[in-house]
């Protein structure tokens, strides 16, 4: 799953330097774009709507590549997959996903937030963890990793 953010990118690209990727056959990498729908006076507004959501995709697909090439070793060998999709509920349509797809495992970044900020957040990485159909491994920043089961 591959966030936006630079801070939660940066713990993914080093975890893909460090890991063998010599028997990994494919590699998905998968992004869901949070709609957001807010009630107005005339009618529900949502956000982004498809017109504008149909634009993104293009520039969102090409930072997945460019991102891919950062995490994935120059000389891996497998095939690469993409997917970009839209839902209110992101982590909800990234299990979706996942059944569908049957992974090994999925590789998610995590803030590694604590106290009362981890309270006031939804963690996408803690619900990854407690419904994905595979194993998920949490990279985190600062080179702190677990590894939880599914």
């Amino acid at each position: 799953a591959l966030p936006l953010e630079e801070k939660l990118l940066l713990p993914l690209r080093e975890w893909g330097s460090k890991f063998d990727f010599e028997h990994v056959d494919q590699v998905h990498f998968i992004h869901v774009i949070k709609v957001n729908i807010t009630p107005l006076e005339f009618g529900l507004i949502e956000s982004p709507d498809d017109t504008t959501y149909r634009e993104m995709v293009p520039t969102l697909k090409k930072f997945l590549e460019d991102e891919s090439k950062k995490i994935l070793p120059a000389n891996f060998k497998g095939k690469v997959t993409y997917q970009i999709e839209k839902d209110s509920d992101p982590e909800e349509e990234a299990i979706d996903i996942l059944k569908n797809e049957h992974p090994e495992f999925i590789v998610v970044s995590s803030h590694a937030r604590h106290g009362l900020d981890s309270f006031l957040h939804s963690s996408f990485t803690d619900y990854m963890i407690k419904h994905a159909p595979c194993d998920v491994f949490v990279v985190r920043p600062h080179g702190q990793e677990f590894r939880q089961s599914a």
